[in-house]
């Protein structure tokens, strides 16, 4: 068996209204998202299917703000911040983090946080036409990536410019972290002001500067002057992204939710390995045994009828992961997983907490709980608008102890 390496995924760069694709000083002007969805799949329409993506999202319903906040993981700074950033509890919005860092007494990060949904229905209908995002990441974390060696004070700062938008990422050395986001038709002079007073400054820290195209660069130089400075260093947007960058994969400002380690096709694979390795050791124990002790004949050829039925098993279950997985990615056939996700995701209320989502062959069901201050009627009418007269599922309410309930349904023929 030949197994061939992963290609690496192809790094893309949605900023505004705009695709940027790395190594090509070109760009691409949508409309909205759904555009967006379109232009991408017109981009790789050559290319062999799934197109793996690594997606660099800035939409300007993206935020990024710099706070205060306890130590600990993203459940943590959800239930501490969700109160003075209320995108963190709406289903729907991707929000991620900075590594929490100690300032002062006290710990800060960066959180990125859309102000309405939109990164999760574009991954899952990308998905659907054959181009699957490994993962997201906010214009701010990449641009942390990109600079080499630092200045010797230790400080990192990073501008990226285009006509109408900029973002800038300061790291200095007194350890307080800052992001900008500018937007509008003074976004280059502002940017000019902000660069001109960090430089004027601290002229010998390291800055990197990426500009779109050398229009926006010339235009730049109108407001400051940055040839005189030997920390700046000057690269066009495309060979930003082009550049190769480590985002490790549990990296907490990671936008999009993280897969588990063990899939169901990584255990398929594992306990196929297992037993064909010991298909192999009852082959070389039925050989000395039939020599040595015939009366084992029988137990072997027992145990290998036992390990045929679950072999067979084994592939009907192959067989209908992969027809999940194809539903999921937007094939023909199968179920339509995706479009159940895709609802689940835009029409769950905050009072409502999932638990569980499991799908066999042609029937779901989820688990979760209801919240005590929620409406006697708060799982049904989640329930209405989940599965309305005409969706292509059927759904049926559950209630248990304690404000639990389940959800069970089927795909209609």
């Amino acid at each position: 068996m030949f197994i061939s390496r992963p290609s690496e995924p192809h790094t893309v760069l949605l900023w505004g209204d705009h695709w940027w694709f790395a190594g090509t000083g070109a760009s691409v002007e949508f409309s909205d998202l759904d555009h967006a969805i379109e232009v991408l799949v017109a981009h790789y329409g050559q290319a062999p299917k799934p197109v793996r993506l690594r997606l660099v999202f800035q939409p300007d319903a993206l935020e990024t703000v710099a706070v205060a906040c306890p130590q600990g993981d993203r459940a943590t700074l959800a239930a501490a911040l969700a109160e003075e950033f209320p995108s963190l509890r709406t289903p729907g919005c991707a929000w991620s983090h900075e590594p929490v860092l100690p300032m002062g007494g006290d710990f800060a990060t960066l959180l990125h946080f859309e102000t309405q949904p939109g990164l999760l229905g574009l991954a899952t209908r990308l998905a659907q036409r054959g181009l699957a995002v490994d993962s997201a990441w906010p214009l701010v974390t990449f641009l942390q990536t990109l600079p080499g060696e630092g200045s010797e004070a230790g400080a990192v700062t990073v501008v990226a410019l285009q006509a109408q938008r900029a973002v800038a990422y300061r790291h200095p050395a007194d350890g307080v972290r800052t992001a900008l986001l500018w937007h509008g038709e003074s976004s280059v002079a502002d940017v000019g002001e902000w660069l001109g007073d960090v430089l004027a400054r601290h002229a010998e820290e390291a800055v990197l500067l990426v500009c779109a195209d050398e229009e926006t660069a010339s235009a730049l130089g109108a407001f400051v002057g940055v040839e005189g400075y030997p920390g700046v260093e000057q690269v066009t947007l495309h060979e930003a992204l082009a550049r190769p960058v480590v985002l490790p994969r549990y990296h907490p400002a990671q936008l999009l939710p993280r897969t588990p380690v063990v899939t169901a096709q990584r255990a398929l694979i594992a306990v196929s390995v297992a037993l064909l390795i010991a298909a192999g050791w009852s082959g070389v124990a039925y050989g000395r045994d039939l020599v040595a002790r015939q009366v084992a004949v029988k137990d072997q050829q027992a145990r290998l009828t036992a390990l045929r039925g679950e072999v067979a098993q084994l592939r009907e279950n192959a067989a209908e992961i992969a027809a999940l997985r194809h539903s999921l990615d937007g094939g023909a056939a199968g179920p339509p997983c995706g479009a159940l996700l895709e609802k689940i995701s835009t029409t769950l209320p905050a009072q409502v907490t999932l638990t569980s989502l499991r799908i066999t062959g042609r029937s779901w069901a989820l688990n979760g709980w209801i919240a005590p201050g929620a409406g006697p009627r708060a799982g049904e009418d989640w329930r209405t608008r989940l599965a309305p007269p005409g969706a292509p599922w059927t759904a049926e309410t559950k209630p248990g102890a304690g404000g639990s309930f389940s959800l069970t349904g089927g795909f209609r023929p």
